[in-house]
């Protein structure tokens, strides 16, 4: 789904045919949720009560209600709601709170009852909201406790998602009076908290609302004082455990708490929305030719350098900038691919196969299948276009991104990809900036670290090389090129293995303003056929600020 940052990239470059498909996306969200909930209400109870101790809270007080209609709760039955409850579960909190509120019942607690009021609070419930104000003056130290206990599992949660393997350098807290249009009860008395957290390479994550702090019956200066406590113990021990090296926390923008020997300065926030330059009319044609020659000398069969120059007849067969060529698979017989199982094509001669599935070429020797033939280079890891296939409908921009640092041509529909998504595709040193279709299956992402001098990038690429090639010892790689214009570009692609499919890779190495400049493209194996030409043409047409 899409995050406050996308959001703000959408509205303010006027990205409709974006906002489009974000519009899309809720509504299936949406449906996906009456889905969910009309599933719960027909489900049987002996369904609802696997699902709820297999860990869906969901299920559990839609459970919880048929087992009371049926006159069959049990104290068993009470123990799985009030974990669902002390999760923070909403639904589960707003069924708890019926039945422990309830005269003279059979499971009246005024503690879990508060609880539930509070769980609910967190949620905007007005009514919940209400019980808890008029609750303080008789059970002060009781809801002191509740609301210290909601947020210090409302930030166990946090930290848990955050932190499964990502690395950060900095966090920064605000909190800050609630306006009136975030909908919350009592705005006039309530407090929000939002927490960023930083990268070494200075990124910051979008800001999070973690948890809303009501002013009850206390001084606000007490409450605030009490939150500012409770907040810089907990950050305290997570910065100790997880690496952070600074912190602050600020109140009604003052900062009031600092962890850390250092002081660093506030960065400036990343700008790394997509700004639309102008239009981008690829020229794309479809060869029946087959591609036995895309890494070979068109005029006389060598082989290539990394410069596209034929090492026999000297001639360049670099690709035109302006015209992108796809190569279409023949009908030929059918093999099996040494590589990945899948069936490999023969061509009608039957000294040439190749396998549409992983883009393996082979020469043919005998019976036997093999990967060149001396002289000439005929393994590529680019696929052809299958038989069946055709053009995907794909409208292309050059736009500005990485802070205007780079602008390149890709799909108009690039959006930046969320944090939550940027967890799930990186669990470790995820690039400053990435950027990504919709749906997630075309990404590009960019990187500036260390010092580099241009004379030194071909030096770059190759350590980076051995580095890929260690860190993927089962990948696949292509042949390396070397792009000269607009700068010096060291570039290779490659194909790993992921946990249901494989993934396509396109990297670049490069200098920019004396720093080592990393970028990478990557869709799924299987779209290759489309995409390995679209990166390439890519990279060869950036232009650097």
């Amino acid at each position: 789904m899409f995050n406050d940052r996308q959001i703000k990239d959408i509205v303010d470059n006027e990205r409709t045919d974006v906002a489009e498909e974000m519009l899309d996306q809720w509504i299936n969200q949406i449906d996906e949720v009456e889905k969910r909930d009309e599933f719960y209400q027909k489900a049987s109870i002996e369904t609802l009560y696997n699902l709820t101790i297999n860990g869906d809270e969901e299920a559990c007080p839609h459970y919880i209600l048929k087992r009371i209609d049926e006159n069959t709760l049990t104290p068993d039955d009470m123990k799985l709601l009030e974990s669902a409850i002390k999760n923070l579960n909403f639904s589960s909190a707003y069924v708890g709170s019926y039945l422990f509120a309830m005269k003279n019942g059979k499971y009246t607690d005024t503690e879990k009852e508060l609880f539930c009021y509070a769980v609910m609070e967190q949620s905007g419930d007005k009514k919940a909201h209400k019980k808890l104000s008029k609750a303080y003056k008789k059970n002060t130290p009781l809801i002191d406790e509740v609301d210290e206990s909601i947020l210090f599992t409302t930030l166990d949660h946090w930290s848990v998602a955050t932190f499964n393997g990502e690395k950060y350098y900095s966090f920064n807290v605000e909190i800050n009076p609630v306006t009136k249009d975030l909908g919350l009860p009592d705005y006039k008395s309530a407090y929000i908290v939002e927490i960023t957290l930083s990268h070494e390479n200075g990124r910051e994550t979008d800001s999070e609302t973690l948890y809303a702090a009501y002013v009850r019956g206390k001084s606000k200066a007490e409450r605030l004082e009490q939150l500012i406590d409770s907040l810089s113990t907990f950050l305290s021990e997570v910065a100790e455990k997880t690496g952070l090296k600074i912190g602050d926390i600020y109140c009604d923008g003052k900062r009031c708490y600092h962890y850390g020997a250092g002081s660093a300065a506030k960065k400036a926030k990343t700008d790394d929305a997509v700004k639309i330059v102008s239009q981008a009319n690829l020229e794309i044609d479809v060869s029946d030719d087959g591609r036995l020659d895309a890494n070979v000398c068109k005029y006389c069969g060598g082989a290539l350098d990394m410069g596209g120059v034929c090492c026999s007849c000297g001639k360049s067969s670099q690709p035109a900038d302006d015209k992108i060529v796809i190569r279409k698979g023949k009908e030929v017989e059918a093999l099996i691919c040494t590589q990945c199982g899948s069936p490999v094509k023969l061509d009608k001669g039957g000294k040439t196969a190749f396998c549409c599935a992983c883009g393996t070429t082979f020469a043919v020797n005998g019976s036997s299948l093999t990967s060149g033939i001396f002289g000439l280079n005929y393994e590529n890891i680019r696929a052809d276009m299958p038989q069946d296939a055709v053009l995907p409908k794909v409208e292309f921009v050059r736009a500005s991104i990485a802070d205007g640092a780079v602008t390149a041509i890709m799909p108009r529909n690039f959006i930046v990809m969320s944090d939550e998504m940027r967890r799930i595709k990186y669990r470790a040193n995820a690039p400053k900036y990435i950027y990504t279709t919709p749906d997630s299956t075309v990404n590009l992402n960019l990187n500036f670290l260390g010092a580099l001098n241009e004379s030194d990038v071909v030096a770059f690429g190759q350590q980076m090389l051995s580095a890929l090639k260690g860190a993927y010892p089962t990948a696949k790689f292509g042949e390396v090129k070397l792009i000269d214009t607009p700068r010096k570009i060291y570039f290779v692609d490659f194909i790993t293995q992921a946990s249901d499919q494989s993934v396509y890779n396109a990297m670049f190495f490069f200098c920019y303003n004396g720093q080592q400049g990393i970028g990478s493209w990557n869709c799924l194996g299987k779209d290759r056929w489309f995409w390995s030409q679209i990166f390439e043409h890519a990279v060869r047409t950036m232009e650097f600020k």
